[in-house]
């Protein structure tokens, strides 16, 4: 590896920490948690700690670590979503229950007891940057649905849904939107089928065949 490859991660590890990220580490108060935020103390990080975790978390908190409990077979945090921060899920034992606990929960890693300093930096810096990336995607897959809102494809698609279940425009792009879900594939391949099943039925925008109307 090139001395500038090193100096470029170096730089990309230190743009995450050099905030000195907030933490939040939901723990009972024993040992282990003592020591994880100690550890994550001397790292350079604000920690709090406290348990059992609450409903809502602290403003501006950058990341959580979370205990998983054998009797908790599904943790339910208010504060789990896609705008929430990274979330490291800190277990007793590496086995299938936890794991599947950490999965549920949207975990961007995973810490075993006892806690131990070697890997705890690392499993943070990838937690952090790929929460990070994430937050990048969302924003242009945002902004790529704004683009496809003024796409001609999408306003043929919507009009034909107007006219053949008597909706508005933003009740049409809900339907496209919900299809698009519930299939896995994106509204634009919705907006296509929609077009060619338009087509067969000779239903244009604004225009219902005449054999489709209701008689007067």
């Amino acid at each position: 590896m090139s001395a500038r490859t090193e100096r470029g991660q170096r730089s990309l590890t230190g743009s995450i920490l050099e905030r000195s990220p907030r933490v939040v580490v939901f723990h009972p108060d024993d040992d282990d948690g003592l020591t994880l935020t100690n550890h994550l103390r001397r790292m350079g990080f604000q920690v709090e700690r406290c348990w059992p975790p609450l409903d809502t978390l602290p403003d501006r908190t950058d990341l959580v670590f979370r205990a998983l409990l054998p009797e908790e077979r599904a943790p339910k945090d208010e504060w789990c979503g896609p705008d929430a921060p990274p979330v490291i899920c800190v277990v007793a034992y590496e086995n299938p229950t936890f794991i599947d606990q950490a999965i549920k929960l949207g975990s961007d890693g995973i810490v075993t007891t006892p806690i131990r300093a070697s890997g705890l930096l690392s499993t943070v810096v990838m937690a952090l940057y790929h929460a990070k990336r994430t937050r990048q995607h969302i924003q242009r897959i945002a902004k790529l649905e704004q683009k496809l809102l003024d796409s001609r494809h999408l306003q043929e698609a919507k009009g034909i849904l107007m006219t053949m279940h008597q909706v508005n425009e933003h009740e049409a792009y809900d339907m496209l939107r919900a299809q698009a879900m519930e299939k896995r594939v994106t509204i634009d391949d919705i907006c296509h089928s929609v077009i060619q099943a338009g087509e067969v039925l000779q239903i244009k925008r604004g225009i219902v065949p005449d054999g489709s109307r209701d008689d007067e």
